[in-house]
């Protein structure tokens, strides 16, 4: 009897045993399944969004097997809309293989390309034709891949930079024409770095300049090139140099450069100053104009309109504004002007003629011209009477050396092969500011002491005083 319950027992635990490890079998192969079920649905899911992402860029994807003749085994969506096709009409079309699409210019240069790449990766150039004929520019950047059977697949993306190329072809279009204008007109372009400071010429500076278009450290040392610059034009040059550096949004200078012959030429530099996003100035894009010829021709034109067409000192009207000029910007210092006659010069042009007596005042102006520096103003006030305008002037001592010089310049000989014509001339003297502060007052104080001169034998000079009438 015993035997028996625990005969029944024992197959009572047995079989539920055997339930419990079904039913946990079951369990397991229901959670595997359903696991199964959830991977699928993520890499479905996730097949999906690439497919949308790859269909969603404005870009082409593409993937196909060079040795297959191209043969596309995927395209996208967008590879399809950027030649204007669906995938449909593609396949109507029988436009399988990717060089089905290509312009047949472009064709065998691409078979050799794809098929001669070393590495893993290409980037090329290619031109398409769309659905309607119009060919695209378009850049593909893609990998290589090993398939299964040993061949070689391309995966690219191809974008469409047919408006950048587009672009490119304007700027080089408008830097060509600007190139060869600034040619056939002499102009020097130049690119100022202000990081750098560097400068860049273009090579019409080696052929006007003879010197090296690419300058290093152009403004740190622009003492180097003082000898290309005019000694008198320096300091502006300098100066120049200086804005340049700073950034300053338009730059211009006139100054005389030594050309490839050591001539020094009139040259017009103008620059516009480029600045990035923040405001910050990178670079000066200008030009370098030779003006030689417009200069000289207008310093002729200045030079007849001040000066005195026979002697080639200043004329009345210009004497006296460069006179009244000096001393509205000088009021501090002492001034003297000398006021010049010749002595019965009348007598000369009534025996010789009027053209000799020319000859003769242009030989005794010469001598005066001679004796005095740049910076002092000689002017015909009229006939045979002359001014000299002396700034700066120490004392009486300094100014009666001074008239000791010019009366000795004035006691001379013509001489030609008819004429021997000795000459003399009387100065009166007036100074700034004790005998007037205006050019008028001056010149009517010199002109009396030179009437005192004429009147005591002439050739000679008086310096103003209160006491004369």
């Amino acid at each position: 009897m015993k035997w028996d319950i625990f005969l029944h027992n024992n197959s009572t635990l047995l079989l539920i045993s055997v339930i419990v490890v079904v039913c946990l079998s079951i369990i397991a192969m229901v959670v595997l399944l359903f696991n199964k079920l959830e991977n699928e649905k993520k890499i479905a899911k996730s097949a999906i969004e690439l497919n949308k992402l790859t269909n969603s860029i404005h870009a082409g994807l593409v993937h196909f097997i060079p040795e297959d003749s191209c043969r596309i085994y995927y395209a996208s969506r967008g590879f399809f809309e950027l030649l204007g096709y669906s995938k449909k009409e593609a396949k109507v079309s029988n436009k399988c293989n990717m060089v089905d699409f290509i312009s047949s210019k472009d064709k065998e240069p691409f078979l050799e390309i794809i098929q001669n790449v070393e590495g893993d990766s290409i980037s090329t150039e290619i031109r398409l034709v769309k659905k309607d004929g119009n060919v695209i520019n378009c850049l593909m950047n893609g990998n290589y891949s090993l398939n299964k059977d040993g061949s070689k697949s391309v995966t690219g993306v191809i974008v469409d930079i047919t408006e950048q190329k587009k672009m490119q072809e304007m700027l080089r279009m408008d830097s060509e024409r600007y190139r060869i204008a600034s040619e056939l007109s002499h102009d020097v372009l130049f690119e100022y770095y202000i990081d750098n400071d560097r400068m860049v010429y273009t090579d019409k500076y080696s052929e006007l300049f003879g010197r090296y278009p690419v300058i290093s450290d152009y403004v740190k040392e622009c003492y180097i090139r003082k000898d290309f610059v005019h000694p008198d034009d320096y300091g502006i040059f300098l100066e120049y140099c200086s804005t340049l550096q700073k950034g300053k949004d338009f730059v211009k200078l006139e100054c005389r450069v030594k050309d490839r012959h050591n001539n020094y030429i009139w040259c017009q530099l103008m620059g516009k100053t480029i600045y990035d996003e923040e405001n910050k100035p990178i670079r000066v894009i200008g030009k370098m104009v030779n003006i030689d010829y417009q200069k000289r021709e207008l310093d002729s034109l200045e030079y007849k309109a001040t000066r005195d067409p026979l002697t080639g000192v200043y004329n009345r009207e210009v004497t006296i504004k460069k006179i009244e000029k000096y001393i509205n910007g000088n009021k501090n210092g002492k001034h003297v002007l000398m006021f010049i006659d010749f002595d019965d010069f009348k007598k000369v042009n009534d025996t010789h003629g009027h053209l000799l007596g020319d000859r003769v005042l242009t030989h005794v102006i010469g001598s005066i011209k001679n004796v005095f520096t740049e910076g002092e103003i000689i002017g015909r006030i009229g006939g045979d009477e002359f001014a000299v305008f002396i700034g700066y002037i120490e004392n009486n001592q300094a100014i009666k050396d001074k008239a000791d010089t010019l009366i000795d310049a004035l006691n001379t000989t013509y001489v030609d092969d008819n004429s021997e014509i000795s000459i003399s001339g009387s100065v009166g003297i007036a100074t700034y500011p004790d005998d007037g502060i205006h050019y008028e007052q001056l010149i009517q104080c010199a002109d009396r002491a030179l009437y005192q001169v004429k009147s005591k034998g002439k050739n000679n000079y008086m310096l103003y005083n209160s006491a004369l009438k």
